[in-house]
């Protein structure tokens, strides 16, 4: 598996002007996987991939030999699908996505789709950028400020169930998040860690200091 590493990066190919970012994210201690012309990201930042996945229709197919994986142009998922399911395939629990918040919502949408199913495939998965870090939460979460300065969740694919939000500036205890509910939206610390508890459904995660 990768050389032992125990984390794969996956850099997709939304544009990120923040190379110090990227570069703080893709240490040689992670197995990192380009989808498409995310390895142009990669290449910004001083790193070639240890594997290059795309149908490359948006950029030129790189030279870098048994590195790389052309797939069809014409198919039913995307680059950055097709990456989660390979660092899946190689064994890897632990999946960190880059470059892949963008200005094309369809595509942002259909990154954020991949934490479920990696979520369904007991991995673990974080999509981040400088300003944002997006993750599934099922059953609790435990954490502190880290980077980001606010945080806010919804309930995703359903009704959350008896959310409890405790050590924020904002708390809840045992309530029912609806899909389209946006009460818990820019929430922040209170200077310790936070625990997000749910006890039926999923809320989606997402930590923002913009």
């Amino acid at each position: 598996m990768g050389n032992q590493k125990v984390k794969c990066v996956i850099v997709s190919g939304a544009p990120d002007n923040d190379i110090q970012f990227i570069k703080s994210k893709l240490d040689r201690t992670a197995f990192i996987i380009a989808a498409d012309s995310g390895y142009k990201n990669c290449l910004k930042a001083g790193i070639i991939p240890d594997l290059i996945i795309g149908d490359f229709d948006s950029a030129s197919c790189p030279q870098f030999g048994n590195r790389v994986i052309r797939l069809p142009i014409e198919k039913d998922e995307t680059d950055t699908f097709y990456c989660v399911k390979k660092a899946i395939e190689l064994g890897y629990g632990d999946i960190e996505i880059l470059c892949a918040i963008g200005d094309r919502v369809d595509h942002t949408y259909s990154n954020i789709l991949c934490l479920e199913y990696c979520r369904q495939n007991g991995i673990n998965c974080t999509i981040k950028n400088a300003k944002n870090k997006i993750q599934l939460v099922e059953n609790e979460i435990e954490f502190d400020e880290e980077d980001y300065r606010y945080f806010s969740l919804f309930a995703v694919f359903g009704r959350a169930k008896g959310v409890t939000i405790k050590g924020a500036h904002y708390e809840t205890d045992n309530i029912d998040i609806e899909p389209w509910d946006q009460l818990c939206q820019s929430n922040h610390f209170n200077g310790g860690k936070v625990k997000i508890s749910v006890n039926e459904g999923k809320i989606l995660l997402i930590m923002s200091n913009d």
